[in-house]
Order: structure tokens, then C-alpha cells, then sequence
């Protein structure tokens, strides 16, 4: 697959493909740094001491390694069909199975004044997605293919799209079933997804059913069960901008186990309310979070600051974090938080699309494991750069 990329790409970029190489658009972005960790048990066990230096990036690098991404476009002249691609590799590392993949890679075409788009391939860019920050899901991505239909009436005011991704299982099969796939698996393994936009808000929504084929009773040792579905949201308000440039507020989160058997084991939920004030001097943004599984729910408070110094050459910001927990579940009932930390940092804007930063994260949280308060501390420097392409 890696050496088919290669080829192919040096295809589209020489002749005789050079006007067809002309309207792809490619995008991009490497970044990695390097990083100090020391990491220690407050209760002063020293075989839970760790200090190590190693190269990374902790902003939203993935795994932590680093991130060296491409993005590839096409629309053809009339600009009815074409191609999204993504190549993204954060596992930096010789390993065979940590090599760059593919995030998606599918054609699309529309059709009838364009109120029908047809997409084919290893979906990803989906219209009824959370986007972010904090977390990114979109339910019709699975390691296989799929096909997305979307239909986007414009009889109707704003913008309406309604449509249903036909794809396969999004985890592993169940190790209990011993029968091959039929029609009806796949049919239950369909996404639906809803999006609609207007001057005043915006709001999609999805939702994934679930098959017999990838039941997890044999993950949790338990007989086969169903699981339940997933469904993840987004929606943003327009309004508060026109009185209040610059103020942006939006949520998002998912679902799953929804209408599971048993909601004890595969019950989860995450949530974000982001409320954003960004004029062109400063970025001021709140994060408020709730997380829930059946016996233990835990609520996020995150503030953050930046100011822009020099038109923006010199960027220094601060992100506060603090969660607590409750429930049966709750992991040491005495304490008012489950991670507390703080988070400095300054980034120097090199020239258009190259920055450096220096960061230091400082963070303590409770540990499930007796006895007493299980903290665990962690502190890390963090010097970094970025190139967006």
C-alpha cells in the first residue's frame, strides 16, 4: 500500500498527468519536538519513579510521537466528481504496523444540481461529525470501505443534508459467532446522519447501529450481547456573534451502548461546551466537559488564554485542567478532583505556517489502587515545531 502511494503520487505530479496534477490541492503538516517527562507516586513508592527524555510533540499529535500528514483533493474541471485523501503517520518508529496509513481515501460524485453526492472508498470527511476540539469521531470510519449517500434538497431553506452510509463492523467480530455475514449484518451496521444550517445555528447528529457480527461478550468474558448503538452531535448558535463579535459558542460529544442489554459494560458518554471569545488581540476560550459510563460520571472545567504580541510573532498562553469524579465507581472519595494541572507555554511564529514552541505540563490525578490518595504527579518540557503545509 506505502509503495502504491509513492507511484501513484509521482504519477499525478509529472507528465502526462501534469493538468490533471494541477487541480489537485495538497495540504499538510509535520511536527514533533523533543520531550523531558518525570513522572512519580506521591505516596514515595520509588520503583514508580520515571524520568526520560524522548522526541515528541504533546499539542494534538496523536499519539505523542509527532504527526507528518497529507491531505490530497480533487475536482474534476466540471466539478462533479473527484477524490479526498489523507495520509497521516504519528507513530515515529520502524515498526511495520506503525507505518503512515491511510485516515481515508474515497471518490465522490454529485449529481441532479448537486442535492445527490455519492462517495465510494474508505470514508472519512463526514457531514454529521462532531468536529472538535477534544475529540473528533466520525461513526461511518471503520478499516474497511463503505458507501456514503447524502441528500441535499434545496427546495428546503438553509442547508438540509439527510443520508445513511452503508459500511462494515467497526470493531472486531465476535469470537462466538460461527456463521457467515448476511445482508441484514450489513443493513445493521448502517450510519445515519442528519445535518442542518441556517443563519441562526447549526446541528448534525449520527447514529450507528449495531450487528450481531461484532457483539463484545467475549471481550468481557461474558456470553455474546448487544451492545447498542452510537450516536455523536454537534451543534453551534450564530446569533451571539451579531451582538458580540467574535464570541462563538458550540457543543459536541457521542454516545455509546445506546439501547444496549447490558448498559454496565458498554454504556459511555463524553460532552464538551466550548464558549470562545477571539478578537484579533487575544483568544480566551472555556471548555466544560461530563463524561459518564454507568457507575462513574466525572465533569471537566478547562480555561484557556492566549495573546497575540507583535501582530502574532510571539504567542504566549495558559490552559488550566481540573475534573472530578463521583459516582460508585469514584476513585478515592475523599478528594475534589480526579486530575488537576496547568499548562504555560510561548510560541514564536517563525513565518507563514512555521512556529516553535516551549511548554511545561504539570499535572497530578488520582490512581485507582489502594492504599490512601493515589496521586500520581507528572511534569513535562516540551519543545516543539511545527510546519503546515
Amino acid at each position: 500500500m506505502k509503495n502504491c502511494f509513492v507511484v501513484l503520487l509521482a504519477v499525478f505530479l509529472s507528465a502526462p498527468s501534469l493538468s490533471f496534477a494541477q487541480q489537485i490541492v495538497i495540504s499538510g503538516e509535520a511536527k514533533t519536538g523533543i520531550i523531558w517527562e518525570r513522572v512519580e507516586n506521591r505516596l514515595g513508592n520509588p520503583d514508580s519513579l520515571r524520568t526520560e527524555a524522548r522526541l515528541g510533540s504533546l499539542d494534538d499529535a496523536g499519539s505523542g510521537d509527532g504527526r507528518f500528514r497529507i491531505n490530497m483533493a480533487y475536482t474534476s474541471a466540471g466539478g462533479n466528481v473527484g477524490f479526498r485523501a489523507r495520509l497521516n503517520w504519528e507513530n515515529f518508529n520502524n515498526a511495520p504496523t506503525n507505518g503512515p496509513h491511510w485516515d481515508y481515501a474515497f471518490g465522490w460524485a454529485n449529481m441532479f444540481n448537486d442535492q445527490f453526492t455519492l462517495s465510494l472508498g474508505k470514508l472519512g470527511g463526514s457531514p454529521w461529525g462532531t468536529g472538535g476540539p477534544e475529540m473528533w469521531r466520525e461513526l461511518e470510519v471503520t478499516d474497511f470501505g463503505g458507501l456514503r449517500f447524502e441528500w441535499k434538497p434545496n427546495f428546503v431553506p438553509g442547508n438540509l443534508n439527510i443520508g445513511f452510509v452503508l459500511n462494515w463492523i467497526d470493531d472486531i467480530a465476535d469470537a462466538g459467532m460461527d456463521r457467515d455475514a448476511t445482508l441484514m449484518d450489513l443493513l445493521l451496521e448502517s450510519v445515519i446522519g442528519v445535518s442542518y444550517s441556517n443563519d441562526w445555528f447549526l446541528a448534525r447528529v449520527a447514529y450507528r447501529f449495531d450487528s450481531e457480527m461484532d457483539q463484545g461478550g467475549a471481550r468481557a468474558g461474558l456470553d455474546p450481547f448487544d451492545e447498542g448503538g452510537k450516536l455523536v452531535y454537534r451543534v453551534e448558535e450564530f446569533v451571539l456573534r451579531r451582538f458580540v463579535p467574535s464570541l462563538s459558542v458550540w457543543a459536541l460529544g457521542e454516545f455509546e451502548g445506546v439501547g444496549s442489554e447490558l448498559p454496565e459494560v458498554s454504556f459511555m458518554t463524553r460532552n464538551w461546551l466550548f464558549i470562545e471569545y477571539a478578537p484579533p488581540a487575544f483568544t480566551a476560550l472555556l471548555r466544560l466537559g461530563f463524561d459518564a459510563t454507568y457507575a462513574r460520571f466525572i465533569v471537566h472545567a478547562s480555561p484557556s488564554f492566549s495573546y497575540n504580541f507583535l501582530g502574532g510573532l510571539l504567542v504566549p498562553s495558559v490552559r488550566f485542567r481540573w475534573a472530578n469524579d463521583f459516582g460508585d465507581a469514584k476513585i478515592w472519595p475523599g478528594s475534589w478532583f480526579s486530575h488537576i494541572g496547568f499548562e504555560p507555554s510561548i510560541r514564536l511564529n517563525l513565518a507563514m505556517g512555521v512556529n516553535i514552541d516551549f511548554a511545561y505540563y504539570w499535572r497530578l490525578e488520582n490512581r485507582f489502587g489502594p492504599p490512601g490518595p493515589p496521586e500520581m504527579q507528572t511534569q513535562m518540557f516540551n519543545l516543539r515545531a511545527g510546519i503546515v503545509f
